[in-house]
Parts: structure tokens; C-alpha cells; sequence
């Protein structure tokens, strides 16, 4: 193999890639995102494994993009809202020495828990200083993510009204007093929970002791099911063995379950034999039960040798009260999840409540894991293939850790391939963030860095939830926003590989749809499966200040498309992207009803702001609706509907990080929900029981946006024109053209709206 490796792409070379340092601000701590250092024997050695497989090329290709995505491998700061930050640190006193990570000895299954070890040791020094057995209300914070069973006792030092414990002069953490419960300040709930989002889906829900000891052995496929198996994987694939078993069953009674609807695990364990044993042991039984979360939820798939660590620096409020109950006596504990996520890297918070005999013993606030590689692994390693596999078994060349990274993370820290330039402009192309992102996986690909040769491919996988959120939100069917989104999203990622991550790397660049048309196939029924994205380059026009790329694209499942279309991407520097005018030249074009103001008998003001049959939620997109039945361009019907831009509405949050503007595909979905409220206020549903609008089968819709939608905006208006009315029996067929107005600047027109409406005969 020459230097340049297949297609022309350099493969990893020294100095290309090198060491990523934390990111300033609240973050979980982690290990570094450390790039590879590699040298001319390891491009040797890749060589000879690609020379052993039957698809030398593709293999060779799927290395190169994941290099590509690893250049983005630090986390950026985030502060996603509404939801808090994943892991911020808190101060740590003066005095205190600075959070150390221990080095990890290989542990075996069966060792004791040190968490339980340590704070056991700190419970008999409080006793022996006449503290009694219990602590009151405290907050301990670890200073060690990964602290290790001490060879000696460990050190317990009082330190004015804090307790630090330690072992020989490193300090792993400090125990202080804290008010009481009743003043602790409860976390905002969060207006839009997000969907519980597994890497893999569990088939069992209750765990027996056997079933806590073989996950503790690694034998997670076992328990959990299929999904979860890492068989054939390097020997640095499977998660660390875990410490001595606390807990005797664990239950996940709901995965929406709990105050901030994220989840909520029951579990039992055993009151240690001595009273002062007894909030330690509820601390590390809690540690464990959140563990037992995290890899249920397959958190743990994207990490070599996977182990569960503590948020170092992060306290975790403890309350503990006196709860009379024998050695030996059952303790119950009560979890609600309060956070997941990926980055820095994949972790799990949350609250829980142990109770002896129906009575409070223990409350912790904020009791978190951070999932972690073995020592020595790097889950963003660019020449090793990830570990996780497509549907289809195929390892591929970026998972969930990557796209999060994508969507969140630091794109500019490390040179781009061919050169030393770094990317330094703030804003780049990204996935959208949170429930808005609608890929997961890249599975394969095939395009040379900054070539953009026609006929590039990329495949990417999106593993839609059981319930999804915009399903659930709009009337139980699947909206043409999802669609449209799963579709785009794919398509901008794949620019960004083929090299627009680089391009204007000092400046600004955002990405935004501009033309587009799709078509659904057939229906599907997409909850619980995983779709397939396919994106073909057709053309890429370079601009002054921008790239314009046109795409094919297909969605498909099991292996059989649903939905098909043609999109235009165009990637802008902010000059470029002012330049945009609207669809009229920058002039004002009326709504139709102000161009053709009927009489008022025929105008109909409706306030749906409560309409739950048209959308709820984020899809409650209709607030001041007008119909003019028999009105618009072709005497068919017409609607508008008008809302005010508020700086809080959801979108901005998750399209895009560092770059909110309103979707484009939410303006569409407003147009869909336009026609149907014009279908239901006007008679045409009322031979119909319990209606839900379809997208229609086989009808093609084009769309065009000249102009975006921000939080400095004022207005939303959107008009839908119906040209078409057909009723049947069991169903009503509307077909419409729409426009949608940024304050007074027509910027959205939309044609062929087909909403296909069906219910029970009346």
C-alpha cells in the first residue's frame, strides 16, 4: 500500500493527529480524547489486515472515514437546555489536592465494592469521633473516578467540618455536611423530556441474583439478549468485571417512569450486619443499581473493555436517617434516572430513595456513572474499526459515541487531513442535537477527502425508539417532518466526510436544505425498527463563500425502500447566507387573504392553540388559524395560520448547537396541519370516526426555502391553497400548494401537500 492509501485519501501519519486536551468549562471528567500516534509500522500492519479481507477497498474506505470523524474527538462545553449539563464539576476547596485518577489493576469478579469499602471506613471514624452511626445530611464528593480497593486501611482525616478519606497521600474523597433535605433545591422538570434513546433494546425487564452475577462476569448477551453479544470482537471488547454483588434483584418498571420522566428501577439488597455500615452500603447499592441502568441501556457498546467510573468532582447529596430494622433486613431502593447522555462520555444520573420495612433510611441527590474505556483503550482510536456492528452484523465506521460528537462535540482540534490547518470558525455543519437527531450509526461509505466525485455514497442507520416523540405527538402517525429529517440529516453528515467539515475552516459555516422533493413509497411501520439512510453525491458547485451539494437519497427498512427523493444542501459562510432574499427579490407578496379579502360570512377565526387532534406538544404547531372555504388560488379552500417566533420555542435548542434556526421541516409539517384543520373545521372528516392524517402514498412533494427563521424573529405565518378534494368512505385525500412567511418575507413554498385522512365510518 503507497502512502496515500486507496482513493487518494493520506492514511494516518505521525504528527497528523495529535493529543486532544480537555475542554474548558462544566464537562464530566474523562479521559482525553487521544488522537493516534501513528507511526509508518502501523500503516504497515492495516495493510496486511485489509489484505485479508474479501472487501479490501470498502474496509480500506471505512477506515479512512473514521479517522475523518475522529478528528472531531473532544467534547465541547455543553450546556444543552433545558436539560442541565451532563456532569458539571464543582470547586473544590483550596486545600484539597487535585482530583487524581488511580491506575487501574485488572479486577476479578467478587471483589469487594470499594465504594462500600471506603465510605465504611469513613462511617467508623465519624462514630469514633462521637458522630454517631449516621451522617445527616451530607454531600460526599469523589476526587477519584476510579478509586481502587487500598492495600492498607484507608486514611480518614478530619479537616474542620469536612471529612477527607484517602489512601497513602492521594485524597478520593470528602464527606461534608450539608442542610437538610427539605432545603435541598429541586431540579427544574424539563417542558420536553427526551426519549430514552438504548444503543441496544433488552428483551428482560426483572434480574435475579444469578442474572446481577453473570452481567457482573460479563455475560451480558446472555442476560439481556442478542443485541448486546460482543462475541468475535478484540480481546479489549468486553466490559471490565464488576466488584462484589450488593443487590438481590433489580426491576426497570418504566423507562418514562420517575419525576423527569427518564426511568425508574426498583431494587433490593441486605442492611449490613453493623449499624454504621449500613449508609455506605445504600451508597454503593445505589452506584450499583445506576451501573446495572447503563448497561441495560447499552451504553457501554461503543467503549473497549467498558467500565463504570464516578463524576469526579460532582457532589452527591446524602440524607440518612435512623430506620430501626435487624441485620440482615431487606432494603428497598427506589431510583428515578434524571440524565443520560454520551459525551463526554456515556453516562447516567440519578435520584434514589432506600427504605427498611416501609420506612426512609437513605435519600441521594445526583448519584451518577460515567462509562469509560479499559485502561490503556481509546473508544475514538481512528485506525481501529469501532466495535459496534450494523443491523446487518457489519462493524461500522462511526457509532453513536461519533455522531454525538458530531451533533455536540469540538469539531477544530486537530489538523485537517493534508495539512496543518485547524478549523477554527464556531460554527460548522452538525447533526442536530438531542430527540432532533435522527441518525445514529454510519455504517459504510465510499468518496475521496475534498474530491466530491459524483456517485460518492454514503450509508448511515437511525434506530427509531418504540415510541417515538413525533409520533406520539402526532396523533399516533409518522409525520413528514421525521421523514424529511432522517433523510436530510444523512445527506448534510455525508458532506461534511467527504470534506465541507474543513472547508472555510476560519470562518462561520452553516449548513441549510434549500430544494428538495420526496416521496413515500409505501407505509411502514418505523417504531422499534431501524432505518436505513442512503445518500448518492450527484453534484457539488463550489460558490464564492459556499458549497452547494445535490443528493439522491432513499430510506429504507429490512432492507426494502419506503421513501425517496432528491435534496439540495448549501453550505454558507455568514456573508453569503445575508445574502438570502426570500422567494420575491427581497419584496413583500401578501398572504392570498390579504390580496382578496372576502366577506366576513365567509371567514372563519379559529384559536387552536388546545387542538390536540392536529398536534401536541412540539407538533403543536397551529395557534390562530383563518379558513375561507371555497377561497385561494383555486377556489378549493383556503387556510392561514399565524404564530409568534418565541425565543424558547423548542427547536432552537437542538437545530443546531451554536447555530439555532427553526427546521425547515417544521414550516412544512405547519402546512400539513394547516390542511388538515381546514378538513376538519369545514365538514369534510364528519362521516369519519376518530381521523388521523397520513402522508399519501405515491404523491411527490417539492419544496423551496430562500430564507430562515431565528430566535430575533417575530412572526410565522403559513398558507395552504387546497386544490384538491376527494372523499371517500373511510378516508379524505387534500391536495394542497402552501407558502410560509418570516415576518413579512415569503421564504417557504411548498406544492403537492397530499394529506390522506382515514377513520371508521361514521
Amino acid at each position: 500500500m503507497d502512502e496515500l492509501g486507496f482513493e487518494g485519501i493520506p492514511l494516518p501519519r505521525p504528527g497528523d493527529t495529535p493529543a486532544v486536551a480537555p475542554a474548558p468549562g462544566p464537562e464530566v471528567s474523562g479521559p482525553d480524547a487521544v488522537g493516534p500516534d501513528a507511526a509508518a509500522s502501523l500503516t504497515v500492519r492495516l495493510a496486511e489486515r485489509l489484505q485479508r479481507t474479501h472487501t479490501r477497498v470498502l474496509t480500506a474506505h471505512q477506515v479512512i472515514i473514521a479517522w475523518q470523524l475522529a478528528r472531531a474527538a473532544r467534547p465541547a462545553d455543553l450546556s444543552p437546555a433545558p436539560a442541565p449539563p451532563a456532569h458539571p464539576p464543582v470547586p473544590v476547596p483550596p486545600s484539597v489536592s487535585p482530583p487524581v485518577t488511580l491506575p487501574a489493576p485488572a479486577r476479578r469478579p467478587g471483589d469487594a465494592d470499594p465504594v462500600a469499602t471506603i465510605l465504611s471506613a469513613a462511617a467508623r471514624a465519624l462514630r469514633g469521633a462521637g458522630a454517631g452511626p449516621f451522617p445527616g445530611s451530607a454531600a460526599i464528593t469523589w476526587l477519584d473516578e476510579t478509586p481502587e480497593l487500598p492495600g492498607t486501611a484507608p486514611r480518614v482525616e478530619r479537616d474542620g467540618e469536612e471529612w477527607r478519606i484517602g489512601a497513602g497521600q492521594r485524597t478520593l474523597a470528602v464527606l461534608a455536611p450539608h442542610g437538610p433535605r427539605e432545603s435541598w433545591p429541586e431540579p427544574p422538570v424539563r417542558r420536553f423530556p427526551p426519549d430514552p434513546r438504548p444503543l441496544a433494546r433488552a428483551t428482560v425487564t426483572r434480574l435475579n441474583a444469578a442474572d446481577l452475577d453473570a452481567l457482573a462476569a460479563g455475560d451480558i448477551a446472555r442476560v439481556l439478549g442478542a443485541a448486546f453479544g460482543q462475541s468475535g470482537r478484540p480481546p479489549a471488547a468486553p466490559p471490565a468485571p464488576w466488584p462484589a454483588r450488593l443487590l438481590e434483584t433489580v426491576t426497570l418498571v418504566d423507562p418514562r417512569g420517575g419525576r423527569s420522566a427518564q426511568g425508574l428501577l426498583h431494587a433490593t439488597t441486605r442492611l449490613p450486619d453493623r449499624a454504621e455500615e449500613a449508609w455506605p452500603h445504600c451508597v454503593a447499592a445505589a452506584l450499583e443499581l445506576l451501573r446495572v441502568h447503563a448497561f441495560h441501556q447499552g451504553l457501554h457498546l461503543c467503549l473497549p473493555g467498558a467500565r463504570a467510573t464516578l463524576p469526579a468532582g460532582r457532589p452527591v447529596l446524602l440524607d440518612v436517617r435512623d430506620a430501626p430494622a435487624p441485620p440482615g433486613a431487606e432494603l428497598r431502593l427506589a431510583a428515578e434516572i434524571t440524565a443520560t447522555g454520551m459525551l463526554p462520555r456515556p453516562y447516567a444520573t440519578a435520584d434514589c430513595e432506600i427504605t427498611a420495612a416501609g420506612r426512609p433510611l437513605a435519600r441521594l441527590r445526583d448519584v451518577g456513572v460515567v462509562l469509560k474505556e479499559g485502561p490503556g483503550e481509546d473508544a475514538l482510536d481512528p485506525v481501529r474499526p469501532s466495535l459496534r456492528t450494523s443491523v446487518t452484523g457489519k462493524r461500522v465506521v462511526a457509532d453513536e459515541l461519533h455522531t454525538a460528537i458530531f451533533a455536540e462535540g469540538d469539531l477544530g482540534i486537530v489538523p485537517l487531513p493534508g495539512s496543518t490547518a485547524r478549523v477554527t470558525g464556531r460554527v460548522r455543519p452538525r447533526l442536530p442535537r438531542g430527540d432532533f437527531r435522527m441518525l445514529d450509526r454510519v455504517v459504510d461509505g465510499h468518496g475521496e477527502w475534498d474530491v466530491y466525485r459524483p456517485g460518492s455514497w454514503g450509508l448511515a442507520e437511525y434506530d427509531v425508539p418504540a415510541d417515538p416523540w413525533y409520533v406520539r405527538e402526532n396523533g399516533g402517525t409518522m409525520p413528514q417532518l421525521a421523514l424529511m429529517e432522517t433523510a436530510l440529516q444523512a445527506a448534510g453528515l455525508f458532506s461534511g466526510m467527504l470534506g465541507v467539515a474543513g472547508a472555510y475552516p476560519d470562518e462561520h459555516l452553516s449548513c441549510r436544505n434549500l430544494d428538495g422533493r420526496a416521496r413515500l413509497i409505501r407505509h411502514v411501520d418505523a417504531p422499534g425498527t431501524t432505518v436505513e439512510q442512503h445518500v448518492t453525491l450527484r453534484s457539488h458547485s463550489p460558490l464564492p463563500g459556499g458549497v452547494m451539494h445535490r443528493y439522491d437519497f432513499r430510506l429504507g427498512a429490512g432492507g426494502e425502500p419506503f421513501y425517496e427523493g432528491e435534496a439540495v444542501h448549501g453550505f454558507f459562510t455568514p456573508e453569503l447566507l445575508a445574502e438570502q432574499q426570500g422567494l420575491d427579490a427581497g419584496t413583500y407578496r401578501p398572504p392570498w387573504l390579504e390580496r382578496h379579502p372576502p366577506a366576513p360570512a365567509d371567514v372563519r377565526r379559529l384559536d387552536l392553540h388546545r387542538d390536540l387532534r392536529l398536534g401536541r406538544g412540539r407538533l403543536a404547531l397551529l395557534e390562530d388559524v383563518t379558513l375561507v372555504p371555497g377561497g385561494g388560488d383555486h377556489g378549493a379552500g383556503y387556510v392561514l395560520c399565524d404564530k409568534p417566533v418565541r425565543r424558547d420555542d423548542w427547536f432552537f435548542d437542538h437545530h443546531f448547537f451554536r447555530d439555532p434556526v427553526m427546521p425547515g421541516s417544521a414550516g412544512v409539517q405547519m402546512l400539513y396541519q394547516a390542511v388538515h384543520a381546514y378538513a376538519l373545521h369545514t365538514g369534510l372528516l364528519d362521516h369519519l370516526v376518530r381521523p388521523r392524517s397520513h402522508i399519501a402514498v405515491g404523491e411527490e412533494l417539492h419544496w423551496s426555502y430562500r430564507g430562515q427563521i431565528l430566535r430575533e424573529h417575530r412572526r410565522v405565518r403559513g398558507e395552504a391553497h387546497i386544490r384538491e378534494v376527494r372523499r371517500e368512505d373511510r378516508r379524505v385525500l387534500l391536495r394542497a400548494d402552501g407558502s410560509v412567511w418570516r415576518d413579512d418575507l415569503r421564504i417557504y413554498q411548498v406544492d403537492n401537500i397530499a394529506a390522506d385522512i382515514r377513520g371508521e365510518a361514521a
